[in-house]
């Protein structure tokens, strides 16, 4: 018997260790005021100028839902918020309807980069400044190619884009292009390509100079004839380095992802310890699903990649609030912000959430 009660001890204490260690590793997330739109956005644009937050542009159903025969609706509004201030809905517009590029946030700008729209697909790159009580627009190089659903984020003064497609139709790429943002006139340029895969929706990181790519999907024939999507699970590293005047570098093939993401909100949270936050996306299982009526939402699961030890764990369930897909994730203030997103097929959300 008394053996029995220290065993007892002994594995109640274990389980309180392990408890208390997921907890430990479990995110902090809240919820921001949600944008003032009811039906929410995919693919917007986000970025922060002068203290203030821009959301921009994105894609949503506004009449009926796809499956009911309702048509997809790009649009150029765009957002401000600021601290302990409500949202409002600026008089300044994009220059046409425009989503599911990448935004980066330099100084005292932000810079919208590609995108689609309803007539096709964009290689235009627009930087916003908030002064003087107005939204200020200038023009940057174009892209080398029309191009959305890529990854991209801001490495330095590099903004570097990863993976995507540039028709509707056409097949996701392997390009990878870098805009040097103190030598604008030298324009866009290629790099070298990650040594896996063609993708789109591919996620990104940035990290101690490093440029960071996970997973994307791709599609394709199988000896059968038949179409397939894969959901990719392989990640890597990119140095980036300058040779005889122009930009190159190196790409480390990292650890595989536990399980392949697609999608997610991008670029990914990286917290204090060097833990890449991997919330939302879709994942292999969900992909399964074509049937938006019977569609479960996305994978409430929290994924962490650790940049330092190259090692990956899992930090449980994020429940309570539906994870998102095709969104941009913006560091404001010190708090990353996911912002709204897609929640089942043809489905937005206008919530905005809060990771510290």
């Amino acid at each position: 018997m008394k053996l029995l009660s220290i065993y007892l001890f002994l594995l109640g204490n274990i389980m309180l260790t392990t408890i208390n260690s997921k907890a430990q590793v479990m995110p902090v997330f809240s919820e921001l005021t949600s944008l003032p739109d009811s039906e929410g956005y995919a693919g917007m644009f986000a970025g922060v100028s002068n203290g203030r937050l821009f959301c921009l542009g994105g894609a949503n159903f506004p009449d009926k839902r796809p499956w009911e025969g309702g048509k997809k609706k790009w649009y150029d509004e765009i957002y401000m918020f600021q601290e302990g201030k409500d949202w409002v809905k600026l008089a300044d517009k994009l220059p046409s309807p425009l989503g599911y590029g990448i935004t980066v946030s330099y100084k005292n700008q932000f810079i919208i980069v590609g995108g689609n729209h309803a007539a096709g697909f964009s290689d235009k790159v627009y930087g916003y400044e908030w002064t003087d009580g107005r939204l200020k627009m200038v023009h940057y190089p174009q892209l080398p190619v029309p191009l959305a659903n890529m990854a991209g984020t801001l490495v330095g003064q590099l903004i570097i884009l990863a993976g995507g497609n540039s028709s509707a139709t056409g097949r996701a790429g392997k390009q990878c292009y870098v805009l040097d943002l103190e030598a604008i006139d030298s324009g866009w340029s290629a790099l070298p390509s990650w040594p896996g895969r063609e993708r789109m929706l591919p996620l990104c990181a940035v990290y101690g100079g490093m440029f960071y790519l996970f997973g994307g999907e791709t599609t394709g024939i199988n000896s059968l004839s038949q179409h397939y999507r894969l959901i990719l699970d392989d990640a890597y590293s990119f140095k980036p380095k300058k040779v005889d005047g122009r930009w190159t570098g190196t790409w480390t093939t990292l650890s595989r992802m536990p399980k392949g993401l697609s999608a997610g909100g991008s670029p990914l949270p990286v917290l204090e310890n060097g833990d890449v936050v991997f919330w939302g996306g879709v994942d292999a299982l969900t992909s399964l699903h074509t049937d938006p009526l019977s569609h479960p939402g996305i994978s409430a699961d929290v994924q962490l990649y650790n940049l330092n030890s190259d090692t990956w764990k899992y930090a449980g369930k994020k429940l309570g609030i539906a994870a998102p897909v095709t969104l941009p994730v913006v560091n404001w203030n010190g708090r990353w912000l996911y912002i709204s997103g897609e929640i089942k097929p043809g489905i937005r959300t206008n919530k905005i959430y809060e990771l510290k």
